[in-house]
């Protein structure tokens, strides 16, 4: 049509030819704060709820986040919730008097910062809006899917969440059973985690193996995760570097990535995050993501604009459950290839965030993954139903690659591994020929079995003569006519990097922290034992104990630098009423390690704990 008009307005004899389109109107919602949600109309949402709104098909998604708004009744998320569980083992962390428990209220004194403690701030409130609150019914707000059904999975809480209450979270949350909690009556065919922690998923094995087991549920949950804040390579945190997820980063309103976002080979896709420092679209009201929250000051259901790619993930998560509810059949492989082939790629320049003066990095094209999702192409690539009850047909065969680590940083004469998980979709089986492209002279890599049906193994070396700096290759995948590629970022420094920490409790420290009737550590009468026994779990006994009262902590030091800090593994004993001291002689003190970083409840006691078993460390003599 535009040729035949261009052939028109050729003619001397016409002024003007232009095609006459046929325009349709779009499906917007009545909510009266739909016109601020910017971040919908920028993934064309109102065009994809022409398509799939929700409401065909009633679709599960479960939010792991902190907790929600039931008792306290916001009007957009009354209508979505289902039942849901508190899994905040920690009563200090839940600050709603006990640890787990079948109410996953987020209380008030949990979402106000507390000293150094951060709050929550109703954060999985605000998630929960935006994958699916309450639309088109006149009140508040608008959230991505109109249909959808959000079971609310407490983990975090005052000052964050553990490691093993996020990974019982989410396998409960899939459907699978956890030893002392009822079983969840709607498992989840979509998960959001919009948390994490700087630890590569490599290290944080319990998350691969938690993610592992939710992948192979029959209802094919699909798990969305925040890439995080930190303007740093997502392949350094977990669960964002885990294998089997879908990792979004952040854009603002310009379409570019924002400031904070992460990025890196492991983004597969970017979506709304915000930025509240700016108003670059006139309204008068910060361009961050409006979603709902509890007001604390008027005891009143609110509204706020937040930033992050904690708000990011959601725009994802909702949008995949229209897809869902499109066609329920779809699994991981399916919808990650949906997403990234009908994405819109972000330009060097949008990727990098430029101009912006809290950006300090200058990025390419492909750390910000496939670039923005686009719900309407994403839907129009969904097969929708048939003429029956029943889903319409399947997708093509088809399969994508992803690979842990998507970073390695090696020095020269080095060699390091990556494994590649082949992702099938739409009935594919057929072998996959793998290979390296893009690499310097001097860094080669084979790939082991190759071809492979399901994972391979490619290990990579860097040769003495390989400059240093960093490096985009691709791992590429051929079977038959369809290519597929993954991005691998290699970073050549001068010196070799430490060696990563394997997941064994080997060489894990435990010590029994004599305490005083003051309060005060006793040294000389604290023990310590270190466990020498390989694998995930070991016994341990302390001998010779004085009479009195003991707080029993383990501590592995991964990077060797006999120094408690965030690269290490920590546990400290405390009992279901949160007692941290016991009496001896006593048995089954279990001691769960969870990485430093995700342990921030400790630091609400401040010195009376962190200081004691950071003195007890160092002091303690070792046997």
């Amino acid at each position: 049509m535009e040729a035949l008009a261009d052939r028109l307005e050729a003619s001397p004899e016409v002024e003007v030819a232009h095609p006459n389109y046929l325009f349709q109107a779009s499906k917007i919602p009545n909510d009266p704060g739909y016109p601020y949600q910017w971040h919908y109309p920028a993934i064309n949402l109102p065009q994809a709820w022409d398509i799939e709104d929700g409401t065909s098909r009633r679709v599960v998604v479960a939010v792991i986040d902190s907790g929600a708004l039931i008792r306290k009744r916001h009007p957009d998320l009354a209508p979505i919730w289902l039942q849901g569980y508190d899994f905040i083992s920690d009563p200090r962390v839940a600050v709603d008097g006990d640890g787990r428990d079948p109410d996953p209220e987020d209380p008030v004194e949990a979402s106000e910062d507390r000293g150094n403690l951060q709050g929550t701030g109703y954060h999985g409130a605000h998630v929960a809006g935006t994958v699916a609150a309450s639309t088109n019914d006149g009140v508040g707000l608008a959230g991505v899917s109109w249909g959808a059904k959000v079971v609310p999975v407490r983990a975090l809480g005052l000052g964050g969440g553990a490691t093993g209450d996020i990974v019982e979270a989410l396998l409960w949350a899939a459907g699978l059973e956890v030893p002392g909690v009822p079983p969840n009556p709607n498992p989840a065919q979509v998960i959001n985690m919009s948390l994490g922690g700087r630890v590569p998923c490599t290290v944080a094995s319990i998350y691969q193996d938690a993610i592992d087991r939710v992948n192979r549920q029959p209802q094919k949950p699909i798990i969305v995760v925040a890439a995080g804040n930190s303007q740093d390579d997502a392949a350094n945190y977990s669960p964002a570097s885990c294998r089997g997820v879908i990792t979004v980063g952040a854009t603002e309103f310009r379409g570019f990535r924002a400031f904070y976002s992460n990025f890196g080979p492991r983004i597969d896709v970017m979506a709304p995050g915000g930025d509240v420092t700016v108003d670059l679209n006139g309204d008068g009201l910060p361009d961050g993501v409006l979603s709902t929250v509890w007001d604390n000051g008027r005891n009143a259901p609110g509204a706020e604009f937040y930033q992050g790619t904690s708000m990011a993930a959601p725009h994802v998560a909702g949008l995949v459950a229209l897809m869902k509810a499109r066609n329920p059949n779809l699994g991981l492989p399916e919808v990650l290839g949906i997403l990234k082939q009908t994405a819109r790629p972000l330009s060097d320049q949008a990727c990098t965030g430029q101009p912006h003066p809290r950006v300090t990095v200058s990025l390419r094209s492909q750390d910000c993954g496939a670039g923005l999702v686009d719900a309407r192409r994403a839907l129009e690539a969904v097969s929708g139903p048939g003429p029956g009850p029943g889903p319409g047909p399947g997708p093509s065969p088809d399969f994508q690659l992803q690979l842990s680590p998507a970073s390695l940083s090696l020095a020269p004469g080095q060699g390091g591994q990556v494994s590649i998980a082949i992702l099938a979709a739409g009935g594919f089986s057929g072998p996959v020929t793998l290979s390296l492209a893009d690499a310097p002279p001097g860094v080669s890599g084979t790939f082991a079995p190759n071809p492979a049906t399901a994972t391979s193994t490619l290990s990579l070396s860097v040769g003495s003569g390989v400059r240093t700096g960093t490096y985009a290759l691709r791992v590429r995948g051929v079977s038959g006519n369809l290519q597929r590629e993954a991005p691998l970022s290699l970073s050549v420094t001068s010196t070799p990097p430490p060696p990563p920490p394997q997941a064994t409790v080997a060489g894990t420290y435990v010590f029994a922290l004599y305490i005083d009737r003051e309060g005060n550590l006793d040294v000389d009468r604290s023990k310590a034992v270190q466990v020498l026994r390989d694998g995930r779990s070991a016994p341990y006994t302390l001998r010779d104990l004085a009479r009195g009262t003991y707080l029993v902590a383990a501590w592995k030091d991964v990077n060797g630098n006999d120094d408690l800090d965030e690269a290490d593994y920590l546990g400290v004993y405390v009992d279901r009423q949160g007692n941290y001291l016991v009496r001896p002689p006593r048995g089954g003190v279990d001691i769960s390690l969870e990485l430093m970083a995700s342990l921030e409840s400790l630091r609400e006691h401040g010195p009376s704990i962190l200081q004691v078993i950071q003195k007890g460390l160092r002091e303690t003599r070792r046997p």
